[in-house]
């Protein structure tokens, strides 16, 4: 408790203001969703084997829980208009402790799941959420600003396989893991507390005119793109990550040496934001995205093919490096129709990227169980050679502007 007041009093005294404390605190929550969302992942041999259920039980949990992440993008953006992003925030932070505290008694694949579940249904308020607030408050650089508080989120995702190594190698419960999480989830809380944000919260009077206005945008051709571009990218990502311990277990690499490979995959994902956060000053985003897919796809395919293990392990880095950062790149895209639009862009965005990771999250649970473990790789290529069209097509778009009398009310 004295620490506590400690940070209370700090944040009374500092006053938290608009600006770079938004990017901040955005920064520091995707950060701890990039840990605790990806440490499922890489702990899935260990999770299977304590609830003693096969990949395919894991593959339809980790389908529910993205379930509920499309659940919350499509009804974050009507929440965010009608109660504001304090309230929005702070209860998907709620979620999120309810669901550690759920998991951390995790001991029966049915409460393992429900846990999760309400997990997942928090993880996607703050996915959606601390992106579009940022996207609100940097909209004149928001390319940028975009790729830096996803750093966050990549920066997680490299924490989470080195714990899952760690776990396995002092060969801990797996459920003591989100123990830890609770308290700094917490403190973020207290901070979006007394965090001011230069947003005036909007009532919207009529949901029927907020369908309205999300049936116009939806309709655009350019979103229609953006949200085809987040469904393949988000489900190669996605299926990439989960799947890719189990898939080096079929190469005799226990988890304790598979998760530190995960982790340099992850590493190259970090580097390859920054690099694109360089890039995108010098390259229109939809240019960039297409050299970067195009490049994924070779270097996923020749990782795929190389029996030398560290030749793959090479290629895999490489391909991390060009794979990042392209759905910060098809955001900002889709946020070009007009800065009024991004909390509706953001939903449907995530809503595209929800739908896709359950079908293919499952898909992949489901092959590498009864098929092969080498399921997920022909799946994330097949995925990343579609993208590769479809960039291709939005490239050859023109951008057509919203107009300007679309209001939500």
């Amino acid at each position: 408790m004295r620490a506590i007041n400690k940070v209370i009093y700090f944040l009374k005294s500092r006053r938290i203001k608009s600006g770079k404390s938004v990017l901040l605190f955005s920064f520091l929550q995707r950060l701890l969703i990039g840990i605790t969302a990806n440490i499922v992942g890489p702990l899935i041999p260990l999770i299977a084997g304590n609830l003693e259920v096969g990949l395919d039980y894991i593959g339809i949990t980790i389908s529910i829980g993205t379930f509920a992440l499309l659940i919350t993008s499509m009804s974050a953006g009507f929440l965010l208009e009608y109660f504001g992003y304090k309230k929005v925030i702070l209860s998907g932070e709620l979620l999120i402790i309810s669901g550690f505290l759920g998991l951390l008694f995790a001991h029966s694949y049915i409460i393992f799941t429900i846990a999760y579940l309400v997990f997942q249904l928090g993880v996607g308020i703050l996915m959606m959420s601390t992106l579009s607030l940022v996207g609100n408050h940097y909209f004149e650089s928001k390319s940028k600003s975009i790729l830096v508080t996803n750093i966050g989120l990549t920066l997680g995702a490299v924490v989470a396989p080195l714990l899952a190594s760690l776990i396995a190698y002092i060969n801990s419960e797996w459920q003591n893991v989100f123990l830890y999480f609770i308290f700094p989830q917490f403190i973020l809380a207290i901070f979006l507390i007394f965090l001011k944000t230069s947003l005036k919260d909007r009532n919207v009077i009529s949901f029927k005119s907020f369908i309205s206005t999300n049936k116009v945008i939806a309709s655009h051709t350019y979103i229609i793109l953006c949200c085809l571009i987040a469904f393949l990218y988000n489900s190669t990502m996605q299926t990439f990550y989960t799947w890719f311990t189990s898939y080096f277990s079929t190469l005799n690499i226990g988890l304790d040496k598979s998760s530190l490979i995960l982790a340099v995959y992850t590493v190259a994902i970090l580097l390859g934001m920054f690099a694109k956060n360089f890039f995108v000053k010098y390259l229109e985003e939809k240019k960039l995205l297409l050299i970067s897919i195009s490049l994924s796809f070779v270097l996923l395919l020749l990782a795929f093919l190389t029996p030398n293990l560290i030749g793959k392990i090479v290629l895999i880095f490489l391909y991390g490096i060009t794979v990042a950062g392209n759905f910060s790149l098809t955001f900002s895209m889709g946020l070009n129709i007009g800065s009024k639009f991004t909390n509706i862009v953001s939903g449907l965005l995530h809503t595209s990227t929800n739908l896709g990771a359950i079908i293919f999250q499952y898909l992949s649970g489901y092959l590498s169980e009864y098929v092969s473990a080498n399921s997920v790789l022909y799946i994330d290529l097949t995925l990343l050679f579609i993208l590769i069209i479809v960039v291709a097509v939005i490239n050859k778009r023109e951008l057509r502007y919203l107009s300007k009398s679309i209001d939500i009310v």
